[in-house]
């Protein structure tokens, strides 16, 4: 058995670390900190303490619907490569890979693949190259909301402009990942150098897998499945900003609905220029782009906007890694008993 196909535990430990997570959390508070001493503490927690407790399930229970949306291009990109698992373990190896979600642009959740190497042996290689075709057409859905929420909502030429060229470069890489004869050589070059030779027995299945889901069709059924599942966490930011800005609860009133494209743009492109700018989760970078759009789209106050951005972020970003954990612990012990039935250690 070779050594990917091992998967060795203390490969999964060094990217799943509890050292690895405090220094995130300790971005994380760093990144508040400093957000809080600008917009000024004080007030941001006073408008923090305007949001009703019950605000918070709701933008969960979103979250949750995110999630199985997503879940559901999980699953088909996985029946693209022929892999088939159940349901049960399929959902646990979806959402541990959450654990990973503060790696720049979530490339860390790759470690799905070995995930998936425990419970049924498939080659590690043929199931890692998943997480690229992810976050690829997790971007476009993305660029493709702010763009309909810019439209309608938005009323600055630059920053159409910043997201058209986002959204070009996107699609100009999803292009070529997803046309095989467009990358082989140079994975086949890149995977003769050095520390990268352990991986050329495995070009030709990382780049199968890579046509298969990334070709024409799967990257149009996938980003039209990513599409309402990012809009989900429009629609937390939609309750958030109509609490915060003396709005009232969300309706279907003009008003309201400028409001919700408005959320829209604001989530999407942040999480873009998170994505793009390859920081740990996007911290500082979306929080930064998320206030900015707030003051000058909404015209919120520096300590409502900082409030918001706050809220959002650990609904979004710092809830998935809580569920994560839970996730991987559930894995941990299916994987115990898939090792103990197999007569393994």
């Amino acid at each position: 058995m070779t050594e990917s196909q091992c998967a060795p535990a203390e490969r999964r430990s060094s990217l799943i670390s509890i050292r690895r997570l405090l220094v995130f959390v300790f971005l994380g508070v760093v990144v508040y900190m400093l957000l809080g001493l600008y917009a000024r503490v004080d007030q941001v927690a006073a408008a923090l303490a305007s949001v009703p407790i019950w605000v918070l399930p709701i933008m969960m229970v979103l979250s949750f619907l995110n999630y199985g949306i997503r879940y559901m291009k999980w699953q088909y990109y996985l029946h693209r490569i022929d892999v088939r698992l159940s349901h049960s373990d399929s959902l646990r190896v979806f959402l541990a890979g959450f654990t990973l979600t503060a790696t720049p642009g979530k490339i860390g959740e790759a470690i799905k693949g070995y995930f998936i190497n425990d419970l049924n042996g498939t080659h590690v290689a043929r199931t890692a190259p998943l997480v690229v075709s992810e976050r690829v057409t997790d971007l476009l859905a993305m660029v493709i909301l702010a763009l309909v929420g810019f439209g309608l909502g938005a009323e600055s030429t630059e920053q159409m402009e910043t997201l058209m060229l986002l959204g070009g470069i996107v699609l100009v890489a999803a292009v070529i990942l997803g046309r095989r004869e467009l990358y082989d050589r140079l994975l086949k070059k890149l995977t003769s150098l050095g520390p990268l030779k352990r991986f050329s027995d495995s070009c030709d299945v990382i780049e199968d897998t890579m046509a298969r889901s990334l070709g024409p069709r799967p990257m149009f059924v996938s980003t039209a499945i990513s599409l309402p599942g990012w809009f989900m966490e429009c629609l937390e930011l939609w309750l958030l900003l109509s609490i915060l800005s003396g709005a009232g609860l969300p309706s279907l009133q003009i008003s309201s609905l400028v409001l919700l494209l408005q959320a829209t743009f604001i989530h999407c492109a942040a999480s873009v220029i998170g994505a793009v700018t390859f920081m740990p989760g996007g911290l500082g970078t979306y929080e930064l782009t998320s206030m900015l759009l707030m003051t000058k789209l909404i015209g919120l106050s520096d300590p409502v906007a900082g409030a918001a951005t706050i809220l959002i972020r650990f609904v979004t970003l710092w809830f998935s890694v809580i569920v994560g954990f839970i996730a991987l612990g559930l894995l941990s012990r299916r994987i115990r008993h898939v090792r103990t039935d197999k007569g393994q250690p």
